[in-house]
C-alpha cells in the first residue's frame, strides 16, 4: 500500500476520535483518556506524507522540497495552536461557557480537517 492510501483509510479515524472528544465535552479530558490517545494514533497517519512528498520530487529537489514542508509544518502547528486558542477566547468572550467554547473551537478545527481530508482526498484519487 501507498502512503496515499494509508493516510485515505487512516486519517478518518483521527477525525471520528476528535468529533467524539467534542461530542463528549467536559468528560474528554478526565473521564475518556483513550479518546485523546486514538486521536494521537489516527494522526499518525499525517506523517507518511513526508516521504511522499520526496518521493514526488527528483532526488536532486526532495532535499528542498522537505526543508520547505518542514517550515511549513512548524509554522502550522503554531498558527493552529494559536487558532483554537483564540476560538476559545472569542468563544468565551461571546457568553459561552468554557467548556462550550472549547467544544466550538474544536469542532471548527475539526471541520478544517474534513475540508482538508476532502480536498485531499479529491486530489489524490485514491
Amino acid at each position: 500500500l501507498g502512503p496515499d492510501r494509508l493516510m485515505a483509510w487512516g486519517l478518518p479515524s483521527s477525525m471520528l476520535a476528535l468529533a467524539l472528544i467534542v461530542a463528549t465535552g467536559a468528560s474528554a479530558g478526565n473521564g475518556t483518556p483513550l479518546l485523546w490517545v486514538f486521536f494521537c494514533m489516527g494522526s499518525s497517519f499525517i506523517t507518511l506524507s513526508q516521504p511522499a512528498l520526496a518521493l514526488a520530487f527528483p532526488p536532486e529537489l526532495a532535499g528542498r522540497a522537505l526543508s520547505a514542508y518542514n517550515l511549513v509544518v512548524f509554522a502550522g502547528v503554531f498558527v493552529v495552536q494559536w487558532g483554537v486558542g483564540l476560538g476559545v477566547d472569542a468563544f468565551k468572550a461571546a457568553g459561552w461557557s468554557e467548556v462550550a467554547a472549547f467544544q466550538a473551537a474544536m469542532g471548527l478545527f475539526l471541520a478544517t480537517c474534513l475540508a482538508s481530508y476532502g480536498w485531499f482526498m479529491v486530489k489524490a484519487r485514491v
